[in-house]
């Protein structure tokens, strides 16, 4: 590449040693497309200059020279570091970039912009969402190094923003940028990064802390290799094959602990750090010959006995095995020790214990597999391994995505979530009246799968209301459940309505209602659950004129099966017991007369009764607020006799019928027969359940003693979680 006379003194400088890097990395042909990125870099920018004053290509030339020089990727990252600002100006249109330098730079290009135009005002509150939606939301690595080197060439010429574009950069580089750097393996970067952001953020702090190490760093160095010459020395006469490494330490670490822990740069036990690395120790040797290292060490130096971490008998959960102590060396001052084997430093750096999950207590990172690979081939400092991987069958796939709200809070959610499952993360009110949303500034449906990085504005109708079919739109069993409980809600509110419409309708008839008629009305409309009836009712689905009709119906069809009217004779009779039951008295001393409980109200012992002396069937006997008595009364006073229970009534059992209604949930109807087969004297002669949209409606039928053993098991039922009400019901 030559170099343009016309070109400032610091493009033409920056220049040149651009032209030196990629003389040495890459082919002539690959130079020579590089060449022409800057050249139409230039003829777009030549005349132009940034905010801060400096001419315009300045800032792509440095972003260029990052990526070549510190990271090593190939031509195309080279060539969309140059046209990156252009590309984002919307200075050079894409079209033109395919044209000239094929989609793979324009894909690059396309995925940087993707990353810088997220909204990261409420980084602070976001930032682990925002490192793994940065690191989920391109497929190819490359973007995420692209952006880490624009960012790298923002902090070290920070000083050219203004004060508040300052805060904002260094906010953001300490939260967000450092950590992916540090995810990456790319220590010197994240490094650089932490320290220069941690200049503006707390600079007091910070020249304090860099001023005590500049004062002490020849003085460190020299008692570091004071300290380690004897260590040396009994390695050596052992016959070990080790590397001793010194471990400084950054401004921002160091800046870390003091804050972290509260206390003084003088009590920060690895400001003198070590770390032994032993080198050819077969596998099962390994715990041994630490623990002898170990051993020798000691004998040298007193170790803390506090200060002990011996993760190599209890490796961490992550994996990370090591042998830290901390000891006093020459002058009475703390040095701190690691001890490992390669095979233990190589897991530590690279394996599933990585170093940057072990300083974040481990978490376990979804990315770990993909992460480890990019390490790899950064560390190999291969252009072309970068360039060609494009996580073509490595491709990172997510299970979850990273979506923003108009206000900049970032929300997780599952791989095809849709804006339903949105608006549900947001508050079930919200999710309950979503019509739609505004993602991106473009409405979309319900149904609309969101990907990573979008951001959007629920629409919402106080006439909407949650629909079965939803179930099937969301991806989340915790949507789903929400959906569920919201449609359960609505559909209680609605039989609620619907009986008090129809209690209404009857009030209007003027005519006696009970819960026999309640059932025919159901029956007759062959639904299966009362909340069903109710519903249709308040939809208007089943019309009241219909209900009234029936009703009608039913009350002249009472009337003409009543009994007919018959005098009775005057004969005295001598009071009489059905044959084989000594339950009852009837005291009309009537004779020759059978009786039996009446099939509408099913006495039993405990309840008030009377007896109806019918025409062929002898005596009924009726509870004294059978649903029929009133009518009995009025019209046949005459053939109303009076009755009551004998204590011999306690040694029978007499069939009454239970209905349950309450939510249908796994457990709910175990739990009811657990209540029956409980109580020693009841005997059940049958259960029918009926179940539909969450709900059911249970029929039991039970032998029990008398009203008030009755009135014990319905309590117990009550109690059970899930059931909303339990009762006597009287059936004709």
């Amino acid at each position: 590449m030559s170099i343009s006379e016309t070109f400032p003194i610091e493009v033409s400088k920056l220049k040149l040693e651009l032209d030196t890097t990629c003389n040495k990395l890459f082919e002539l042909h690959e130079t020579e497309q590089i060449n022409q990125a800057f050249q139409v870099v230039w003829n777009y920018s030549e005349k132009k200059t940034s905010a801060s004053g400096e001419p315009y290509i300045m800032h792509s030339l440095r972003v260029a020279l990052i990526i070549s020089q510190e990271i090593r990727l190939g031509k195309n990252t080279v060539i969309a570091s140059l046209l990156h600002s252009l590309y984002y100006d919307e200075l050079l249109k894409e079209k033109e970039i395919e044209k000239l330098f094929g989609s793979d730079v324009v894909a690059l290009l396309n995925g940087l912009n993707k990353i810088s135009s997220l909204y990261t005002e409420k980084i602070s509150l976001n930032s682990e969402n925002f490192i793994a939606l940065l690191l989920t939301i391109s497929s190819d690595v490359r973007v995420i190094l692209l952006k880490l080197a624009d960012r790298l060439d923002n902090i070290r010429k920070i000083k050219k923003f203004d004060p508040e574009k300052q805060s904002k950069i260094a906010q953001e580089t300490r939260l967000l940028y450092a950590p992916i750097a540090h995810r990456l393996g790319l220590y010197h970067i994240k490094t650089e990064l932490e320290d220069i952001s941690l200049r503006h953020i707390d600079s007091e702090a910070y020249f304090s802390i860099a001023r005590k190490l500049k004062e002490t760093k020849k003085e460190r160095e020299k008692y570091i290799e004071l300290f380690s010459d004897p260590i040396k020395q009994i390695l050596d006469e052992k016959g070990y094959q080790y590397e001793i490494k010194g471990r400084p330490k950054s401004v921002n670490s160091i800046y870390d602990k003091i804050y972290k822990k509260d206390i003084d740069i003088s009590e920060i036990f690895d400001l003198f750090a070590i770390r032994i690395i032993l080198r050819n120790v077969p596998l099962e040797k390994e715990k041994e010959d630490c623990w002898n290292v170990y051993s020798l060490v000691t004998n040298i130096y007193s170790p803390n006995p506090t200060r002990l971490r011996d993760w190599i008998s209890t490796p961490r959960s992550s994996g990370y095995e090591s042998l830290h102590t901390t000891v006093i060396g020459p002058d009475k001052r703390w040095v701190e020790i690691q001890i490992r084997t390669a095979r233990m430093d190589d897991i530590a750096e690279k394996g599933d214990a990585a170093h940057w999950k072990y300083k974040e207590s481990g978490k376990a990172e979804s990315h770990e597999d993909w992460l480890r690979n990019i390490r790899d081939i950064l560390e190999n400092k291969d252009p072309e391994a970068v360039e060609q991987f494009q996580n073509q069958g490595q491709a990172l796939e997510p299970t979850e995505i990273f979506v923003f709200t108009p206000q900049g809070d970032i929300k997780k959610l599952r791989e095809g979530a849709t804006v339903l499952d949105f608006a549900y993360s947001v508050h079930s009110n919200v999710g309950n009246t979503c019509t739609g949303a505004r993602v991106n500034e473009k409405i979309v449906p319900i149904k609309y799968k969101l990907k990573n990085g979008d951001t959007i504005e629920v629409l919402t109708s106080k006439n909407q209301k949650p629909r079965l079919e939803w179930l099937n739109i969301v991806a989340s069993s915790r949507t789903k459940a929400r959906i569920k409980k919201a449609i359960n809600e609505s559909l209680f509110k609605q039989a609620e309505l619907g009986k008090e419409m129809l209690e209404r309708k009857i009030s209007q008839l003027k005519i006696d209602f009970n819960d026999q008629d309640n059932v025919r009305l159901i029956t007759h409309f062959k639904y299966k659950r009362a909340l069903d009836f109710y519903q249709d009712i308040a939809d208007e689905k089943l019309d009241l004129q219909l209900v009234k009709e029936f009703l009608l119906g039913i009350k002249k069809e009472d009337e003409i099966k009543q009994i007919e009217t018959q005098e009775l004779s005057a004969v005295e009779y001598v009071p009489q017991k059905s044959s084989g039951d000594n339950y009852l008295i009837i005291d009309k001393n009537l004779s020759n007369i059978d009786y039996k409980l009446a099939q509408c109200c099913r006495p039993i012992p405990g309840d008030q009764i009377f007896g109806f002396v019918t025409v062929d069937r002898g005596i009924q006997v009726h509870r004294q607020n059978c649903p029929n008595a009133k009518d009995l009364f009025s019209r046949y006073s005459y053939r109303i006799v009076p009755a009551r229970w004998t204590d011999d009534s306690k040694d029978s059992t007499f069939l009454a019928e239970i209905i349950v209604t309450g939510i249908d949930k796994i457990g709910v109807i175990s739990h009811i027969s657990e209540v029956l087969s409980k109580d020693n004297q009841v005997n059940m002669r049958s259960l029918a359940i009926n179940t539909k949209d969450g709900l059911f409606q249970g029929f039991i039928s039970v032998f029990v003693k008398s009203l008030s053993h009755l009135d014990t098991l319905l309590v117990n039922i009550n109690k059970i979680k899930g059931v909303l009400k339990a009762e006597r019901l009287d059936k004709t």
